[in-house]
């Protein structure tokens, strides 16, 4: 089902789309993959998808940058959001520019939800995003650093990186789990000697990509979001997270914001 539908672009990007069941969409549901992968959904996700939120066109974003060939993917496939695994300069770049403004990445993505709200006649209170790993990452900084609040925001696997500029209160749905090896793990404690050792420790535990200090930042900003840790789950997304996600996004949009 997933790979019948024609290959679009706009604003730098390829994408999916899915017109809504019912013949006319009131609202527009976003979905941002991880790394090493592409637009894409099974089946069954996007069937539950479609059925639960018929009036939804259901777009299927691919991330821009091809994976760059590097010691973490010998045989790079697939997509990436920004820089990652490839030339250490790239990344260092990306981060510096998100410490100061935001991933330009994101200003992309936010730029070209607008236009498709806007060819729609909707606005951001009918744009829910769901994003799952460094695709979550994105559905987060493309949704909390607008000026307007948009329905919600679901996010598999992932996590708010540090020194984002939050700027709304928008809906966040947060899905972990118990074992994820990269974005769930425990407060390291502070090395008992070497000052190197030591502050490199306090800034991973501090300032680092974990879930906790995600929940945090969101604490501190007053981002309403609800948190769900999915037991013996790895960094992976599945159907149950998947069905989770979609019936909070079903709520959402029913009952848009002003």
């Amino acid at each position: 089902m997933t790979d019948v539908s024609p290959w679009h672009e706009d604003h730098g990007f390829k994408y999916q789309l899915f017109p809504a069941k019912t013949g006319k969409a009131k609202s527009v549901v976003i979905y941002m993959h991880g790394v090493d992968d592409y637009a894409h959904l099974p089946d069954d996700q996007l069937k539950y998808l479609q059925d639960k939120v018929p009036d939804a066109d259901v777009i299927l974003l691919q991330a821009p940058m091809p994976v760059e060939k590097s010691s973490i993917y010998p045989e790079p496939k697939g997509y990436t959001w920004f820089p990652y695994g490839g030339s250490v300069v790239k990344q260092v770049k990306a981060w510096v520019a998100h410490i100061f403004n935001k991933l330009p990445v994101a200003n992309q993505v936010e730029a070209f939800a607008h236009a498709q709200l806007a060819q729609r006649g909707l606005n951001e209170s009918n744009l829910a995003y769901y994003g799952h790993s460094m695709g979550g990452i994105m559905a987060l900084e493309a949704g909390l650093t607008g000026k307007h609040e948009v329905a919600a925001i679901v996010t598999c696997s992932s996590v708010v990186p540090p020194f984002t500029h939050i700027h709304n209160h928008s809906k966040v749905f947060l899905q972990m789990g118990e074992v994820d090896p990269l974005f769930n793990q425990p407060r390291k404690p502070l090395p008992e000697k070497g000052f190197l050792k030591k502050a490199f420790t306090f800034a991973m535990n501090n300032f680092g990509l974990r879930h906790e200090l995600t929940k945090l930042t969101l604490e501190k900003a007053h981002v309403p979001f609800t948190e769900k840790i999915y037991p013996g789950m790895g960094h992976v997304q599945t159907y149950e997270t998947w069905v989770d996600g979609v019936n909070f996004i079903a709520k959402a949009l029913a009952k848009p914001a002003a």
